[in-house]
């Protein structure tokens, strides 16, 4: 029997740690997975989270000093962030200490702002190829022992409405394994190792 949690960094008081610690003092499988996304405050006021990443940091260490394991979600593409940013964000995480990780593309959806934004030609979502190139920089970066439960994901088709690609969920994660493959790599490869954005340039 198992049990994960999704939830925000601001919504798990002492109480709730404890009552998932017991669960798992219980012999229960138990996993809390805390939507961070960027490690950039003013990205998160920015697409309104309503929290910064010193919630995320205080959730995880009290999560983690009770035992409980932490998967830590990221988004790549957020308006105004680049590769570097996501790289900085990966660094900043695996520094409090992770146990799982999970990527996501952003999507752009109907009935939000950035909806909105992505009609007037404010926002330019992430092309497919971009986005691979990212997802692998970064696996490669992060140590074998940290365990990705995803690198990538969808919307649902009747509110997806931009990047397209998003919606071939297996063309994205064949992608990015053919680019591990293409460089002769895999997870943990450059765990340690500073980021170049021409580390990789054919």
């Amino acid at each position: 029997m198992g049990l994960a949690i999704g939830t925000r960094p601001d919504c798990v008081p002492a109480p709730v740690l404890d009552l998932l610690a017991e669960y798992r003092a219980l012999g229960h499988e138990v996993w809390l997975e805390l939507g961070l996304q960027s490690s950039f405050d003013d990205t998160l006021a920015r697409v309104n989270r309503g929290h910064g990443f010193a919630e995320y940091e205080t959730a995880t260490r009290a999560a983690r000093s009770r035992g409980i394991p932490v998967c830590c979600h990221l988004i790549v593409g957020l308006p105004g962030e680049d590769a570097s940013h996501s790289h900085v964000s990966l660094d900043r995480v695996l520094e409090v200490g992770v146990d799982g990780l999970k990527l996501h593309p952003l999507h752009v959806v109907k009935h939000t702002r950035l909806a909105i934004e992505w009609r007037r030609g404010e926002y330019e979502p992430l092309d497919e190829v971009s986005y691979t190139r990212i997802a692998a920089d970064l696996i490669e970066r992060t140590p074998w022992e940290v365990v990705y439960h995803r690198v990538t994901g969808t919307a649902a088709p009747d509110i997806l409405l931009a990047p397209a690609w998003c919606a071939k969920k297996w063309d994205v994660l064949n992608g990015i394994a053919d680019e591990l493959t293409r460089r002769g790599s895999r997870q943990g490869a450059r765990a340690g190792r500073m980021w170049r954005e021409n580390i990789h340039a054919a």
